[in-house]
Order: structure tokens, then C-alpha cells, then sequence
């Protein structure tokens, strides 16, 4: 089964995106901001990853690069 990973600081956003997923038969691992988000990606290796750019600790594209960069 495909496994996405939401990286996502609005709990209203991070909820509607989760069970969106969940009632279409997707996978789903949730995190608030990135370097959560960057802990998960790295040991859970999500198929699919959606990725807030304003997250409050670090940008959603700093977290896909250091994402990218370790593998």
C-alpha cells in the first residue's frame, strides 16, 4: 500500500489532508513541522511525501533538501 507522509502546521489543513488519504485506502504518517517531518522521512521512507513550505521551525524546502541530500 502507498504511504504518504503530510508535513503540515494547520491542524485543520494537517486533519482534512489525513482523511482524505485514509478514506481513499492510503497509508498515512502525519508530523507539525520539519524536522519532525525529516525524522519520519528518513526512517519510515514514505512513498509520497506532501510538504507545507512556511513550517515554523525550518521551510518545507530546506526539509526536502536535507531529505534529498541523505540519500
Amino acid at each position: 500500500m502507498t504511504v504518504i507522509l503530510v508535513v503540515e502546521d494547520n491542524e485543520m489543513n494537517l486533519d482534512v489532508l489525513i482523511r482524505w488519504f485514509e478514506m481513499n485506502d492510503y497509508d498515512t504518517l502525519s508530523a507539525k513541522n520539519g524536522e519532525t517531518g525529516l525524522e519520519i522521512a528518513k526512517s519510515e521512507k514514505p512513498d509520497i511525501i506532501i510538504m507545507d513550505i512556511n513550517l515554523p521551525d525550518m521551510s518545507g524546502f530546506e526539509v526536502i533538501k536535507r531529505i534529498k541530500d541523505s540519500t
